[in-house]
C-alpha cells in the first residue's frame, strides 16, 4: 500500500488539474443551456396526481384557479411546473370542470380528449364508457377518429362502437352527483349498481346481474340498503352488502 500511495496521490491530482481545465473550456452559454434542459426535464416528468377514493368527492384548485370536482372512485393528474405552457390532465373516473379562460385547456382518458378555453363540463371515463357534457360555453371532443363541436345543454356518449349525440340535455341530471342525488337514465342494472358501490365504498352481491334497464331519481342516504331496496323493488330483486 505504502508503494502505490504516491502514484494514487499523483492520478488524483492530475484527474482534479484536468476536470478543472475541463470546466474552464465551457462556455457560459453551455451552463446556461445545461440548466434550461434540467429544468425542462423537471417540469416535463414533475406530475401530481389527485385521487377521490371510494365513497368520496374531492375538489382540486388548477395552477390557473379552475376547479375539478371529483367524483368517487376517481383519479387526475396534471404538471403543475408546466401548466402554464401547456394546460392538460389526464382523468380517470369522472370530474365536473369549471375552467378559467385563457390558453387551450385539454382533458384526455384513454384515447379521448376535450379541448376547451373557458368553459364548464363534466366527463366520465369509466369500463369502456366515455360521456362529455357541455354546460356552459363551447367544448371539442375527439374520440379515436371521430369529433364533434359540443354547445351548452349538448352530450356525446361513445361506447364500444357508438358514438351518439344528444342535445336539450338537463344539467341537473348530469351533475347531481354534485349535491348528493343519483339520477340513472336507462342504464343497465349492473351499471347502477356499480355507481352505488363506488358512492358508499361498499360491494354489493350477486356479482352478476340480469339485462335489466333501470330509470331513477332519488337523493343519497346514509343508509345504502335503503337505495339498493328501492333499486331492486321494480324487479324482485334483493341486494345483499358484504
Amino acid at each position: 500500500r505504502s508503494t502505490l500511495f504516491p502514484y494514487t496521490t499523483l492520478f488524483r491530482s492530475l484527474e482534479l488539474e484536468l476536470s478543472k481545465t475541463f470546466l474552464k473550456r465551457i462556455p457560459i452559454w453551455g451552463y446556461v443551456a445545461g440548466l434550461t434542459v434540467a429544468v425542462l426535464l423537471a417540469c416535463y416528468f414533475y406530475t401530481v396526481t389527485e385521487e377521490a377514493k371510494r365513497g368520496e368527492h374531492s375538489t382540486v384548485k388548477l395552477p390557473d384557479h379552475s376547479t375539478v370536482t371529483l367524483n368517487a372512485a376517481t383519479k387526475l393528474s396534471y404538471k403543475p411546473l408546466a401548466w402554464f405552457f401547456s394546460r392538460k390532465v389526464d382523468l380517470e373516473g369522472e370530474a365536473y370542470f369549471d375552467v378559467k379562460p385563457g390558453s387551450q385547456f385539454s382533458v384526455h382518458s384513454d384515447r379521448h380528449t376535450v379541448k376547451v378555453v373557458g368553459t364548464a363540463f363534466n366527463v366520465y371515463a369509466r369500463s369502456g364508457m366515455y360521456r362529455v357534457t357541455c354546460l356552459s360555453g363551447e367544448v371539442k371532443v375527439n374520440s379515436g377518429k371521430k369529433s364533434v363541436v359540443l354547445h351548452s345543454n349538448m352530450q356525446v356518449t361513445t361506447h364500444d362502437s357508438t358514438f351518439r349525440i344528444d342535445r336539450d340535455v338537463v344539467s341537473s341530471t348530469v351533475i347531481g352527483w354534485m349535491q348528493g342525488k343519483f339520477v340513472f337514465i336507462a342504464m343497465p342494472l349492473q351499471d347502477v349498481i356499480a355507481e352505488i358501490e363506488r358512492q358508499y365504498n361498499i360491494h354489493v352481491t350477486p356479482a352478476s346481474y340480469p339485462h335489466h334497464i333501470y330509470s331513477g331519481n332519488f337523493s343519497k342516504t346514509e343508509k345504502p340498503e335503503e337505495i339498493l331496496e328501492i333499486i331492486g323493488k321494480p324487479f324482485g330483486i334483493t341486494f345483499r352488502i358484504e
